[in-house]
């Protein structure tokens, strides 16, 4: 249809140019002596429009030939960039395939005919993570180098990188410093504070690591369990710098209830009471939390630690006390092996027994084993001690096994 209208229109313009010459009757003299020429005035106008029309496809012959080496020049750039977007696709692809030395190759390849800065960056990135991935810090290193020149919104994730490739190299130091960039950066950045996190543990700084904690479980960008670990681990690295009871008791009173409660922590606080010789705290402690119903197995086998290292007057209230426990957790058999030990160091001995054996009933122990061994042998029955002594050893060798 639109072929069959530009045929009609084409026809019908013929037409009315035509009926217009013939009412044109006018004509045009051209005089250059001693010439003289005298053309139709129509005539004279259709040859100036093909003049017009002559020079400018000359003129644009001309240009297209002038433009020639630039346009060749426009078209090897193109061919380079497209091969140069290949590579960074397939750095890409590779990176994330887990073929770190293709991924390094072709980000290089990406780098040298680049020109966009954002994919200039990328490919630096990619190249730099995978040289990290294969252990070529001198590459690696090089590559960070050049992101330095690129635009200064581009460095945030240059810094960010070599934070997390030094962390993984055991470079606390500067992992930390590439942080702190970053931070200037984007105060805020929440991936950044997670990296200080684990570096502000690493370098056992146990301050700032509760501090951190707090600030990314307050920004939701931490997980109350994680939030957990971090903070007994801190606490832990806490309580090593202590060289006395006097400054663990100190302490826990600043400790949260919420965290004094946690029997790991708890484990941890009585450990150390008991590696600095303050046997009164940590019986106190461990008192308070079966009161409270916080106890566990490995509190259970604390207070068998203390059976023996205890006055007389605080082993027989103890005894007392853990009698009542034992009713709250009947199948607790390190709390049975606890009330063995104490009620031994009182030479209550048929009580004694009867706790161990109980405690053999639920869960076959090399404590158990022995603390009966001691019992018969204490007692003068040297048979039944050896039979538990045997079975000691046997239960020994079967777990070294």
């Amino acid at each position: 249809m639109k072929f069959v209208l530009w045929i009609v229109g084409l026809f019908a313009l013929a037409v009315l140019l035509g009926l217009a010459s013939t009412v044109n009757n006018g004509y045009a003299i051209l005089f250059l002596p001693p010439y003289r020429m005298e053309v139709s005035f129509n005539l004279l106008i259709v040859g100036v429009i093909v003049l017009i029309l002559l020079t400018h496809g000359a003129l644009r012959l001309i240009g297209a030939a002038a433009s020639l080496p630039a346009e060749v020049r426009r078209f090897q750039r193109q061919k380079k960039l497209k091969a140069a977007r290949h590579a960074l696709r397939e750095a890409g692809i590779a990176f994330f395939e887990g073929r770190y030395q293709k991924a390094e190759r072709e980000a290089a390849h990406s780098i040298e005919d680049e020109y966009s800065p954002e994919n200039k960056a990328l490919a630096l990135l990619i190249a730099a993570r995978a040289a990290g991935a294969t252990g070529d810090t001198a590459k690696r290193d090089a590559y960070l180098t050049q992101l330095d020149a690129l635009p200064e919104r581009l460095r945030l994730a240059r810094h960010m990188l070599e934070a997390e490739l030094k962390l993984s190299a055991k470079d606390p130091l500067e992992a930390l410093a590439a942080v702190e960039r970053a931070r200037a950066l984007s105060p805020n950045l929440t991936s950044a504070l997670r990296l200080e996190l684990k570096i502000r543990l690493m370098q056992k700084q146990p301050d700032a690591v509760l501090a951190l904690t707090e600030k990314l479980l307050k920004a939701d960008a931490l997980e109350p369990e994680q939030a957990r670990r971090y903070r007994i681990a801190a606490y832990n690295q806490q309580l090593a710098g202590f060289t006395s009871g006097a400054e663990v008791a100190r302490w826990l009173k600043k400790v949260p209830d919420v965290e004094r409660a946690n029997p790991d922590l708890m484990q941890a606080v009585i450990d150390r009471l008991l590696l600095l010789g303050d046997d009164a705290q940590a019986a106190q402690l461990l008192s308070a939390s079966f009161d409270k119903g916080e106890a566990s197995p490995e509190l259970s086998r604390r207070l068998g630690q203390l059976a023996e290292r205890l006055p007389a007057a605080t082993r027989v209230e103890l005894l007392s006390r853990a009698e009542k426990w034992l009713a709250a957790s009947p199948d607790d058999h390190w709390l049975l092996v606890a009330l063995g030990r104490l009620a031994f160091a009182e030479q209550l001995w048929g009580k004694a027994q009867s706790y161990l054996e109980a405690s053999l009933s639920l869960q076959t122990t090399l404590a158990a084993h022995a603390e009966l061994a001691r019992l018969f042998e204490a007692t003068d029955k040297p048979e039944l001690a050896e039979r538990h002594y045997r079975q000691s050893v046997e239960l020994a060798l079967s777990d070294e096994n």
